[in-house]
């Protein structure tokens, strides 16, 4: 699996382009931002996008989906309870109008790309749909798990103890992963178990232990 992190747009956010080395089919992840750059690397990488994957609805993450969509025909699949924000500029935050998805995601629903597996995790908090996307030893986490910090949750349909469930559950998993956040660096599960505050804040209340 190759992972290529492109930053786009005035909020710096993170886009992914996530292919098989040996069939260069590729899923993009998150193309917020300046989708002709976007297609130029593709182009360049001779990579062939066969989805386009979003962690939530919001305008810093959807807005490059109409034209990446059009120009290679790759499906959009994004969870359910943020499907709206694909079409209703309200709800994306950004007066931002993608189309409806091509398919809807759900908890463990899960896409084959050749060699590649991606897994929906849901993980409320930041928004009624935001997701973590698994891929082997990958977590693809938007804006719900960022590098020692979390997603903000005062925006309509935020909630910051949804928030502290998803942040555990994610501590909870076993084993280590490579960490690829919505904004900011990249991390792993086990830094953010140690030193990231409101992981620390999700496990203590799950135990009990300040």
């Amino acid at each position: 699996m190759n992972i290529q992190t492109v930053m786009v747009g005035p909020i710096e956010t993170n886009c992914y382009i996530v292919s098989d080395p040996e069939t260069k089919s590729c899923a993009v992840i998150d193309p917020g931002f300046e989708p002709e750059r976007l297609v130029d690397i593709l182009e360049k990488d001779g990579l062939n996008a066969k989805y386009i994957f979003l962690t939530h609805g919001h305008f810093d993450h959807i807005g490059g989906v109409a034209d990446l969509r059009a120009r290679t025909g790759a499906k959009v699949v994004i969870h359910e309870a943020d499907a709206d924000c694909l079409t209703d500029p309200s709800r994306s935050h950004g007066r931002v109008s993608a189309g409806p998805p091509d398919v809807t995601a759900s908890e463990g629903s899960e896409f084959r790309l050749d060699s590649l597996t991606f897994k929906w995790i849901s993980t409320p908090g930041h928004t009624p749909g935001s997701c973590v996307i698994l891929s082997g030893n990958a977590m693809f986490t938007g804006d719900t798990l960022f590098y020692e910090e979390c997603g903000r949750c005062d925006l309509p349909g935020g909630d910051y103890g949804l928030m502290l469930k998803s942040l555990r559950r994610l501590a909870e998993f076993e084993g280590d992963y490579g960490v690829y956040p919505g904004h900011s660096g990249a991390s792993t599960l086990s830094h953010e178990r140690e030193d990231n505050q409101y992981v620390k804040e999700a496990l203590a209340l799950a135990t009990g232990k300040p």
